[in-house]
């Protein structure tokens, strides 16, 4: 399951605090509830792949790209003075012109990253 306003849903997800815990792990607060947190892992592959795993509900159901791993992810970004934007298929991210990395999930499910100057 991939989010299908994309655009909406990276727009909400700078506006998370993010806290790094250890180099892969960062907790994320929850938009809907502020007394809740959600853990976010993340490892990035050699071939331009990124597996990211969300403690949230959208993520235990199979979803790929919450708004939690995307603001882990641009909290990560960020350190680099980078910032990312996510598109729904390589068509799109290709458009961009910058650096594009896999947000994977399972065959049929992938977001699109690129990465850019800040």
């Amino acid at each position: 399951m991939i989010p299908k306003r994309i655009k909406k849903l990276q727009t909400e997800s700078r506006r998370l605090k993010t806290w790094q815990v250890d180099h892969n792990t960062l907790v994320v607060e929850s938009d809907s509830n502020p007394l809740m947190q959600y853990v976010v892992t993340v490892r990035f592959g050699k071939d331009g792949t990124v597996r990211a795993r969300c403690t949230c509900d959208w993520a235990k159901h199979q979803g790929v790209g919450c708004s939690h791993v995307m603001a882990a992810l641009e909290y990560l970004a960020s350190l680099k003075d980078r910032t990312l934007s996510f598109w729904l298929s390589e068509e799109e991210a290709k458009r961009q012109k910058h650096r594009v990395f896999r947000l994977m999930g399972d065959r049929r499910n992938r977001i699109w990253i690129t990465s850019r100057a800040a």
